[in-house]
């Protein structure tokens, strides 16, 4: 009986694996066939040089910046790359058959056709960061312009704080005459006078 249990058990599991391997199959079959359909497009990430990427980065350490000067500082420039890589590859896509359906070259997005060989040959020479499903495209650009929002409002907070901090100077506790009590003014009695 224990036979038959392991033999079942090794049955079972290698009509699994084959109809998980077919399946697989079948799917890569469905992704080479007729490129020229939307259905088949896909996300493309790129990404700026990372050698001018680390310039920059040493550049903006160099300097005398805030911290807060320097992140900003950073992230525009983060910004001119990442849109001058995506901006570079949107023109020399032709080259390699690769048709761009839509971009936005701030957040080095894309969404593409094209043979595979020819998207791989992108991802491979560096010139694109990720290769993900077509329908993922609306999702990321969606995500970014989200994030951009929530940094906007964190910057504006900040600056109301900060801005709110600059404007009055002055201690904002109840002691004008220096006398280091909580109410006190001028050491009179009725707590109302200021000294003057």
């Amino acid at each position: 009986m224990s036979n038959l249990s392991t033999r079942r058990g090794f049955l079972a599991l290698s009509g699994t694996g084959a109809a998980t391997s077919l399946a697989g199959c079948s799917q890569l079959d469905s992704m080479g066939q007729s490129n020229d359909e939307g259905e088949n497009a896909v996300t493309l990430s790129v990404t700026p040089d990372r050698e001018k990427l680390a310039e920059i980065q040493t550049d903006i350490d160099d300097g005398n910046l805030s911290d807060q000067e320097a992140r900003q500082e950073l992230e525009e420039r983060q910004l001119e790359l990442t849109k001058e890589a995506t901006t570079s590859f949107e023109e020399s896509a032709g080259e390699s058959d690769i048709s761009v359906e839509e971009s936005e070259p701030k957040y080095g997005l894309l969404r593409v056709t094209g043979p595979d060989e020819a998207i791989m040959d992108a991802l491979q020479n560096g010139a694109v960061g990720g290769i993900y499903p077509g329908e993922r495209y609306q999702l990321f650009v969606q995500r970014q312009q989200q994030q951009e929002q929530q940094q906007a409002m964190l910057e504006e907070q900040q600056q109301a704080q900060n801005g709110g901090n600059e404007t009055n100077g002055s201690d904002p506790g109840n002691v004008t005459s220096g006398s280091g009590s909580g109410n006190e003014t001028n050491g009179s009695d009725s707590g109302n006078e200021t000294a003057e």
